[in-house]
């Protein structure tokens, strides 16, 4: 997004890392989780913070001062970011892995996603497919 809309230099200073200061006590590079960024404004160690609506959602759900702004197509890039879900080959309970994959594509299981923020799949999304 940063560089679709001409900006990533300028916020980054070109680092890309983990953990770090990009430019020093303005652009940080999330650690461990993007449950960060709310948890750095709240702390005012940032003003602001890219990250996905679910963690918007889960901060406010936590009574916590934090608000989010809706990043518009096609910056905020959901047609290029995807889950993948599957049975695991080398699983133990393939029997159990099997219910669960059948849940996630019920209206209920879609409906708690949707409540989180996620955009439910359709059922060419729904459907198994090998992951080459």
């Amino acid at each position: 997004m940063l560089k679709d809309l001409g900006i990533y230099e300028k916020v980054t200073a070109g680092k890309k890392c983990k953990e770090c200061w990009a430019i020093e006590n303005k652009t940080w590079f999330t650690a461990r989780h993007h449950r960060e960024t709310p948890q750095r404004i709240e702390n005012n160690q940032a003003d602001v913070g890219i990250v996905w609506t679910t963690e918007v959602k889960h901060a406010q759900a936590e009574n916590r001062a934090v608000e989010g702004v809706a990043i518009a197509a096609p910056f905020n890039m959901g047609h290029k970011v995807a889950y993948a879900i599957g049975e695991l080959s080398s699983g133990r309970n393939h029997a159990n892995a099997k219910k669960y994959l059948k849940y996630l594509s019920t209206d209920d299981a879609q409906a708690i996603y949707a409540k989180y923020g996620f955009v439910k799949a359709n059922n060419e999304e729904l459907a198994l497919k090998a992951i080459p």
